[in-house]
């Protein structure tokens, strides 16, 4: 799979990302938790820095935007063009606070990414891997590990 596909399919994960389908027994203080951490998703991001297998990645690489809804629905776009969407569904009470992102059209279409995030009001970091790889425990990439780490900035 090509940078371009592996980023696409990562910063799905950022808007990369939305749905708010936590684990089906979650108790009602896990859904707020969920419901927070959705509405804070929400918003335009840009991606400010991409890390992909320990390396970063030129700027041409970068002008990745994500918009996120509230009804936990997002877009991606490079270079002004829109490539892919899906939804996020949220773990806020694993630690590192979990996150599984739907491709659900567009590039990957039908392919899901496991990851890790955190969010203040005005910066997001997603670190992910495909669905058959394991999930990221820290926001760290190595050479070989297939995994991304993204930071966002919004807009």
């Amino acid at each position: 799979m090509n940078l371009t596909m592996r980023l696409t399919r990562a910063a799905a994960i950022c808007g990369c990302w939305l749905c708010c389908s936590v684990l089906p027994l979650a108790t009602s203080a896990e859904d707020d938790e969920a419901q927070r951490d959705q509405a804070a998703y929400a918003g335009t991001w840009r991606a400010v820095t991409i890390e992909a297998d320990g390396n970063p990645q030129p700027a041409r690489e970068r002008n990745i935007v994500v918009v996120n809804r509230d009804d936990g629905t997002w877009t991606l776009s490079v270079d002004g063009r829109e490539v892919s969407s899906g939804t996020n569904a949220f773990d806020p009470l694993a630690t590192p606070p979990a996150i599984d992102i739907e491709i659900t059209a567009g590039d990957g279409a039908g392919s899901r990414l496991v990851g890790i995030y955190e969010i203040d009001d005005d910066r997001r970091r997603l670190c992910f891997r495909g669905e058959r790889e394991w999930r990221p425990t820290e926001f760290a990439t190595t050479p070989g590990s297939k995994a991304i780490l993204v930071t966002f900035e919004r807009e």
